[in-house]
């Protein structure tokens, strides 16, 4: 009895893998969107403290009474948090914005190119959700 030759798949499942994976780049910004919550607090010990506080970044300006939360664009530029209330002096400080998981599994699965178009489509990176800023003139 004569087998039949077993045709050799390792090239078209190869061609399959890598065509999936090709598909996957840029799978934050498929999946995230590019806006994000944001909630302020402002402490004095284990108080909050009420303030108005501008945040900003490359993308826009927006405005909240703390503690408060507030929809700010996603952006690969730092967000600046500045407060300033009736017994609260001015003062800025800065968030600054970190990978997502998304973006993190689009690395190890897509690779730097899937990476590096959620950086520049501002999807791939997340500022911290709850920001909590000790009030600098409390003792």
């Amino acid at each position: 009895m004569v087998q039949p030759k077993r045709k050799d798949f390792k090239l078209p499942v190869l061609a399959l893998v890598i065509g999936v994976f090709a598909l996957m780049s840029g799978c934050a910004s498929l999946v995230n969107e590019d806006t994000q919550d944001v909630s302020v607090r402002l402490m004095c010990g284990s108080k909050t403290v009420m303030a108005t506080c501008h945040l900003q970044n490359d993308k826009g300006r927006w405005t909240l009474s703390t503690p408060g939360t507030t929809r700010v664009a996603n952006d690969n530029s730092s967000l600046e948090i500045s407060c300033r209330g009736q017994y609260v002096p001015a003062f800025t400080v800065s968030a600054m914005p970190m990978p997502s998981v998304a973006m993190l599994g689009n690395l190890v699965f897509g690779g730097v190119v899937g990476a590096a178009v959620d950086v520049y489509n501002n999807t791939g990176m997340k500022y911290p959700e709850n920001i909590d800023i000790t009030n600098p003139s409390c003792q």
